[in-house]
């Protein structure tokens, strides 16, 4: 898989004249390899279902008197630049204006689109259970007949939301299920997505087994992995930062991905909000710090744009994506077939949910998000697992919040702690289907709070955040246990009363009473620690610091080791550590940036990167897997003064401004 790709965008109206009409082959190609790209994806069809190519299928688009795509795959190659091409499937105005049998049809009746805002013009959605997926077949088919030289085929928007429409009802009837049943309903529509992704996976397939082939969901979900193994040749992790997504999203995303056992990139933007938004632009800084936090995961990285309907390449936006990938054409050969070295391993509650192919990806799970943020900003390392991966390569295993545990997955812990593994329950983590703890924690669940609103934490001191030495207010009700024969991890008190129309008290919540509940707020027992609050929910939500200062040191408290990576970078740091075992190194990487909220934009925060801050003088101390040779800074070669104590190898990076990789050389 190449290493530095453009997603170029081109969804472009019927109503606008001269498509392609400033395209120029040699300056096309020549543009994308002066800024060291070497992969543009480019469109067959866009969302405005037009082709960009003759078709015996489709239409092309009215605007356009030349086969673009043929011109546009040919200028590419001649540079070297591989060109995969994209295909839309849910998403298709042209189809759904000529064929109207073929939409989306909602339970209420109504047509749904995509919109922002209620009114606003948006996508039609199109029903897989139609004539419409012959149709999409018959466009992948034709392609790979005309461009069996393209480099793979990108499937975009793969996903269906519920519908009721003629094509579905005739289907589900036929099978003997009721349409009126939304269960049913989406018994059927998994079905019908996967009909989907088999028939074009064997489109593509048939024509070439080894074409690169990937569709598109807008998020990577976890707990489905076989099926990515089973349709995928590749990961793409579409998260843009300032479009929804978060700079926490594609971390999350890629501990999960690398799992799965396919190459993956991650797939950020040009632009300061979202897709298509031409005239957009970001600092060349951000994209620097975005790339690095790809190559810091092990991704391979993708930056998506949006070609003018001339097809004139847009300069501004050259002079943003060269210099980003100029700098991680320097850094790429350390970062290519190297592993995540991680001593956590955090269960998903999105894998534990058992993703469906008849439900829309949801981005964002708040346990998940949660304590990944935690241990990011606690420069932990950490791979993000499903039920089916091994945990015994981890020292603490942590099921954040929601998790509950049946008999196999029981069965599963136990033997991963006789192994010598740590296990960290939060909230309802540890609560069998039929209540009770599955574990022997030393405490005896009874409970959750009726205090709806939320209740107060007072954790022992060794978890309590620095300078807050009275009850913290949590806003999420915690779970209730009496300790039994386990250790204690502090008290829970009740506000006086939950805040109602009834009874309420000052702005938000009602003051703590003056003596606690008798439940305790955590307890541990051998290599089981359970947390009474769904700690990584409620910072997810609340986003106090004195909440990460106290998972971050629960966290600390149940891997009962040093951790693998300490350093003196501020909050804002991250830290990775990869094992290079062609090179018989570890490659460190730091990185530094400070997003700052400045608008909303469609609901959206956004945060952009402004500036990068230099620091210098970052201490750092980590742990060693054998003999050190050198410390040197990559790709320079630079040479660190370290020292060897007990296993641990202790530096000074002297300067990191956004990103920077220290290699750790092995004899």
């Amino acid at each position: 898989m190449r290493f530095r790709q453009i997603h170029l965008d081109f969804h472009t109206s019927g109503r606008i004249p001269g498509i392609g009409s400033a395209f120029d082959a040699d300056a096309f190609g020549r543009a994308y390899k002066e800024a060291h790209v070497d992969s543009v994806t480019v469109f067959s069809k866009c969302h405005h279902g037009y082709s960009y190519h003759p078709t015996e299928v489709g239409k092309m688009h009215p605007g356009l008197d030349f086969d673009l795509l043929r011109a546009q795959i040919d200028a590419l190659h001649a540079h070297g630049i591989n060109a995969p091409i994209y295909t839309t499937a849910q998403w298709d105005e042209l189809a759904a204006t000529e064929h109207p049998e073929w939409r989306i049809v909602a339970a209420d009746g109504s047509l749904p689109h995509v919109s922002r805002n209620p009114g606003d013009p948006g996508w039609a959605y199109l029903d897989f259970a139609s004539g419409y997926l012959d149709y999409l077949c018959a466009q992948v088919d034709e392609v790979m007949r005309r461009y069996p030289d393209g480099d793979g085929i990108f499937v975009d928007i793969s996903f269906q939301i519920d519908s009721v429409s003629e094509a579905v009802k005739a289907g589900m009837e036929a099978r003997g299920m009721d349409w009126t049943d939304p269960g049913a309903r989406e018994v059927f529509r998994a079905e019908t997505v996967q009909n989907f992704f088999d028939r074009v996976t064997d489109t593509v397939r048939g024509h070439d087994p080894k074409m690169p082939l990937f569709f598109n969901t807008g998020h990577i979900r976890r707990g489905m992995a076989d099926h990515y193994r089973r349709h995928y040749s590749h990961l793409e992790l579409e998260s843009l930062p300032t479009g929804g997504w978060g700079y926490e999203h594609f971390p999350l995303s890629a501990r999960y991905a690398e799992g799965i056992g396919l190459p993956y990139l991650g797939m950020t933007g040009k632009f300061h909000w979202l897709w298509g938004e031409v005239g957009g632009y970001k600092k060349s800084e951000a994209l620097i710090y975005e790339c690095g936090s790809m190559i810091a995961q092990g991704a391979a990285c993708s930056i998506g744009d949006h070609l003018h309907p001339t097809a004139a390449v847009d300069a501004t936006t050259m002079d943003i994506i060269r210099p980003a990938y100029k700098w991680v054409a320097e850094r790429e050969d350390w970062v290519k077939g190297t592993t995540n070295r991680a001593e956590i391993g955090v269960l998903s509650v999105e894998a534990m949910q058992i993703p469906t192919l008849g439900r829309r990806p949801d981005r964002s799970i708040k346990a998940d998000e949660g304590v990944v943020r935690v241990l990011m900003e606690g420069q932990y390392t950490f791979d993000v697992l499903d039920r089916d991966r091994d945990f015994t390569p981890y020292r603490l295993l942590i099921l954040p919040d929601e998790i509950t545990v049946d008999a196999e997955l029981a069965a599963k812990i136990e033997a991963y702690v006789a192994q010598g593994g740590n296990v960290l329950l939060t909230g309802q983590s540890g609560l069998r289907p039929d209540g009770g703890f599955a574990f022997d924690v030393g405490a005896e669940h009874v409970g959750t709070s009726p205090m709806t609103g939320g209740d107060y934490l007072l954790p022992i001191p060794s978890i309590r955040a620095p300078e807050v030495g009275d009850p913290l207010f949590m806003y999420l009700p915690s779970e209730q246990a009496r300790l039994t024969d386990g250790e204690s991890l502090g008290q829970i008190f009740d506000p006086y009363f939950d805040r109602t129309p009834h009874h309420f008290s000052g702005h938000v919540n009602a003051p703590s009473q003056p003596e606690p509940t008798g439940f305790v707020a955590g307890s541990t027992k051998g290599r089981f620690t359970w947390f009474a609050h769904p700690v990584f929910t409620c910072y997810y939500t609340a986003g106090a610091v004195a909440m990460l200062e106290i998972a971050e040191r629960l966290i600390g408290f149940a891997l009962n080791k040093r951790k693998m990576i300490e350093t003196t970078l501020p909050r804002a740091g991250r830290a990775t550590l990869r094992h290079s075992a062609g090179k018989k190194a570890d490659v460190l990487h730091l990185l530094h940036a400070t997003p700052a909220l400045r608008g909303t934009l469609g609901g959206a925060p956004i945060q952009p990167i402004q500036d990068l801050i230099t620091l210098r003088g970052v201490e750092v101390n980590l742990a060693a897997q054998g003999p050190v040779e050198v410390v040197r800074l990559v790709p320079g070669g630079e040479a660190l003064a370290h020292r060897i104590d007990d296993g641990r190898v202790s530096f000074t990076v002297p300067e990191l401004r956004g990103h920077a990789m220290v290699e750790i050389a092995y004899r």
